[in-house]
């Protein structure tokens, strides 16, 4: 009998140890199926709802400390995040929102997760590759960028064995560059992926989180290098098109690390932001400077969602070789969209040093003004707007889209996109 007890606790401790050793390879074991589901099955995506009565929207006004901030929906976007059953879709949430002007009229296009195109002319459907995956509704398509008027997509993929991102052309509908491979796949929560991009001259930067409420091992790709989790990435171009006429690898370029989730990315005379959800609490927005590290997950003004009677991450980041925060959230109010402000707020408050952030918890809009240098931050403003507020329309270089009236456009998880305009009180 003892030796029958020794005997199978040897052979389950030789199999704990086993599966602790090779636990990456069981997992991408257990993908290989999942993979092949998605080349052979993929995913089904219903269609959006628009319902619109073409009626002129109520401006409703909310009250700023020193100004009127009036917003309206848009009509004919009304209801996008719905199935044309009527059902709320949480796929239909907005990845991008872009404007332009035409022959003097403001022109909109909505993205959705799950990779459809929403304008006033109606709705588009993008061809998305076998591997998308939209991940319990967390995932699809997490950003839009352009270059040369062709539109590319950010979004989660599956493959045999591998969960991971991948960038896409959308109208070619080839895909150019795709991430290592996720470990702790039941883990993985693509809310916390980022996607956010602007332009900087000939390149582009592009924000990659590290997706997970709970993963020690996937919180841990923000510090290495071999991993482009937790990054902000530098893609040229040039680099691009030449993949297309040249058959050139796409080469990425680390430019700063230790991010969590970072979902805004904004640019001022040439200076870059960054807004970071936090984990509980510690929201930031970060100057960003090239090969500098940020922190996460070693450094955080958060604490940790697992219980509060783990030990909190390290608070000071400087004192342990990080970058610190040029302001940070605690409790956090969810900070998602960063952009610069508009010429007319810009005049008003007589300094460059201007940003208007979204926010998904405060349910509002933030504005943050900066010092002359844009090194410091002066104080900031939440304005209410009761809905979670996620996408600013952006130009094609990822800056904010003003109409001719200094109009800007917003979308919310309820399914709308409001237009809003900032009335400043004379003296």
């Amino acid at each position: 009998m003892l030796k029958s007890i020794i005997k199978y606790s040897f052979i389950f401790l030789v199999s704990v140890l086993v599966v602790y050793q090779f636990q990456d390879t069981i997992a991408q074991l257990r993908l290989i199926p999942k993979g092949i589901v998605k080349i052979i099955f993929p995913e089904k995506k219903a269609k959006p709802s628009i319902k619109s009565d073409n009626k002129e929207q109520q401006i409703e006004i909310v009250n700023a400390n020193s100004f009127e901030v009036h917003f309206q929906k848009i009509d004919y976007f009304s209801g996008y995040n719905k199935d044309e059953g009527g059902k709320i879709n949480q796929q239909h949430k907005s990845s991008a929102l872009y404007g332009f002007k035409k022959n003097d009229k403001t022109i909109l296009e909505l993205y959705t997760r799950n990779g459809f195109l929403i304008t006033k002319q109606g709705i588009k459907r993008f061809k998305l590759p076998n591997s998308f995956d939209s991940h319990n509704s967390a995932g699809g398509i997490r950003g839009i960028f352009y270059i040369n008027e062709e539109r590319y997509a950010f979004l989660a993929t599956i493959k045999i064995g591998c969960q991971n991102v991948s960038i896409i052309n959308l109208d070619r509908n080839k895909e150019i560059f795709n991430s290592d491979c996720l470990p702790d796949y039941q883990e993985i929560h693509y809310d916390g992926i980022g996607g956010a991009s602007i332009h900087i001259e000939d390149n582009i930067l592009l924000s990659i989180g590290a997706p997970t409420n709970s993963s020690q091992r996937i919180r841990d790709l923000a510090q290495k290098d071999d991993s482009f989790y937790g990054k902000i990435i530098l893609i040229n171009k040039k680099n691009i098109q030449n993949f297309f006429n040249k058959n050139e690898k796409i080469k990425i370029k680390i430019y700063t690390k230790g991010h969590r989730n970072p979902q805004g990315l904004a640019n001022i005379d040439n200076k870059f932001f960054s807004a970071e959800h936090g984990p509980k609490g510690g929201d930031e927005i970060n100057i960003l400077n090239e090969n500098k590290n940020y922190g996460w997950p070693i450094s955080s003004y958060g604490t940790k969602y697992e219980t509060l009677a783990t030990a909190n991450y390290k608070l000071n980041h400087l004192k342990n070789n990080f970058e610190e925060p040029l302001l940070q959230f605690t409790p956090s109010i969810a900070i998602s969209d960063l952009t610069n402000c508009t010429q007319e707020m810009i005049n008003y408050f007589n300094r460059k040093g201007c940003l208007l952030g979204t926010t998904l918890k405060e349910e509002s809009l933030i504005v943050i003004l900066l010092d002359h240098k844009l090194e410091r931050v002066i104080g900031y403003e939440l304005i209410e707007f009761g809905e979670r507020l996620r996408h600013f329309a952006k130009n094609f270089d990822g800056r904010l889209f003003a109409a001719k009236d200094d109009s800007i456009y917003i979308t919310s998880d309820s399914g709308e996109v409001y237009k809003v305009n900032f009335k400043f009180k004379k003296e």
